[in-house]
């Protein structure tokens, strides 16, 4: 009886301490996330090279992301899908990116899309030396002792830092 009773007490503290488990583990996947201009692909489509115009790109695609550095007439609308999670940095799943490169007199010259290729920029670990000194641990608790000066201080209530008289 007892036996029984213990058995049946196990099998219902396990479902609980499973489920308490289990929650912060779905927890690790996030939802995916859209950053950037995504276009509807319908609009897309009207984009026309050699008729249609800024007005027209604009109308249809909005804003862009970003211009070229140098020439204000190439357009970039970029749009990233990012699976983030709760203990580490998102991971990207998927990037469009348009660009709209328009003549002097405003219409669409040429236009790509380039699915996927965002480069992989490596991180440079390399420091650049700071000039001055480094200071050592002692120096830097003791730099500032003997430094204060009469006239600097504001904290002892008189005009020019000297004390009131009573």
């Amino acid at each position: 009886m007892i036996i029984r009773i213990l058995s049946r007490l196990r099998s219902l503290i396990r479902l609980p301490v499973a489920a308490s488990l289990a929650v912060p583990l779905m927890a690790c996947h996030g939802p995916i996330q859209v950053h950037g201009n995504e276009p509807d692909p319908q609009a897309v489509t009207q984009i026309v090279p050699g008729h249609s115009t800024k007005a027209d790109v604009t109308g249809l695609l909005g804003s862009p992301t970003s211009t070229a550095t140098f020439d204000p007439d190439t357009w970039y609308y970029v749009s990233r899908r990012m699976v983030g999670s709760s203990f580490s940095n998102p991971t990207l799943v998927s990037q469009k990116v348009y660009i709209v490169e328009f003549d002097n007199q405003g219409v669409v010259k040429d236009f790509q899309t380039r699915l996927n290729d965002a480069p992989t920029i490596a991180m440079i670990t390399r420091t650049t030396p700071a000039p001055g000194r480094e200071l050592g641990l002692m120096q830097q608790l003791m730099g500032n002792f003997g430094r204060f000066n009469e006239s600097g201080g504001g904290d002892l209530g008189g005009a020019g830092g000297k004390p009131k008289k009573e």
